[in-house]
């Protein structure tokens, strides 16, 4: 019996424009060449899962695997795509689930079935708090995933981060990772995604890291300043794992577990 891979992200995940119902899918068939995801569990010899979706964040990434834990068995494989930080969720009032960016103009998905009052809330507090602390935020996000990954490797289970800067359009034109936009001369708007040429270059890039013990998929910063001396073992943002939250709210607790000591 086969183990699964299972697989959580956003729409490069999802594969959006690149499955049924799709127009760009179903209008061009000659295109069509098989998604990353089925291209991993082909290698792998997995059943893919994909538990992805379009738009989503990283809330919601992280809220889907916590609630699959139970189903992942040992042998089994986890790829985990990060998305913006920034994204935050949303119920609108007829009870729909929402990940939204208002600074990008998502708002507008939510129009009407909200109140304009609180989009205006909304793009006050994306504004105050989500746009100005997105790098911590996403630290935050790193570290919640990487410490999940660890625990799942302890049952024996291999787990595969990418980090959203990894599919930074900067690093997706360096690579060769032609998006759908490219792929349909302008044509068709992909919202930057992965087209059908993308999927086995990204594959054999997430085999060959794999190969090379490198689970964390994170590109070295200095690609800002020089793409050719890009690299994708960055681990930084992980390394103040054991010691970020050692100071979080009373310092000196130690009185507390001191049954010597005589409290007056």
């Amino acid at each position: 019996m086969k183990n699964n891979i299972w697989f959580f992200g956003d729409s490069n995940t999802y594969g959006h424009g690149l499955r049924y119902g799709f127009d760009y899918y179903d209008e061009n068939p000659d295109l069509r060449k098989p998604h990353f995801t089925k291209l991993l569990a082909n290698h792998f010899n997995c059943n893919p899962v994909n538990l992805s979706v379009c738009g989503t964040s990283n809330e919601d990434i992280k809220f889907r695997l916590i609630n699959h834990l139970h189903k992942l068995q040992e042998g089994d494989y986890v790829f985990i795509q990060l998305t913006y930080s920034a994204r935050t969720n949303i119920f609108t009032n007829d009870g729909e689930f929402k990940s939204i960016n208002v600074s990008f103009g998502e708002d507008s998905q939510i129009k009407g079935r909200v109140s304009d009052e609180a989009i205006d809330s909304l793009k006050e507090y994306q504004k105050n708090f989500l746009d100005d602390n997105s790098s911590r935020y996403e630290t935050r996000d790193l570290i919640t995933i990487y410490s999940i990954k660890k625990e799942l490797e302890l049952r024996n289970i291999k787990v595969i981060i990418v980090t959203n800067d990894t599919l930074n359009e900067q690093i997706k034109k360096h690579m060769g990772w032609s998006t759908i936009e490219e792929e349909s001369n302008g044509e068709v708007d992909g919202y930057g995604n992965l087209g059908f040429t993308a999927q086995q270059p990204f594959a054999d890039f997430i085999i060959k890291n794999f190969e090379e013990g490198n689970l964390f998929i994170n590109p070295n910063p200095i690609f800002w300043e020089d793409i050719k001396k890009i690299t994708f073992d960055y681990t930084k943002p992980i390394d103040t794992i054991s010691n970020i939250y050692e100071f979080v709210g009373r310092k000196d607790n130690s009185r507390d577990y001191n049954e010597n000591i005589k409290y007056e």
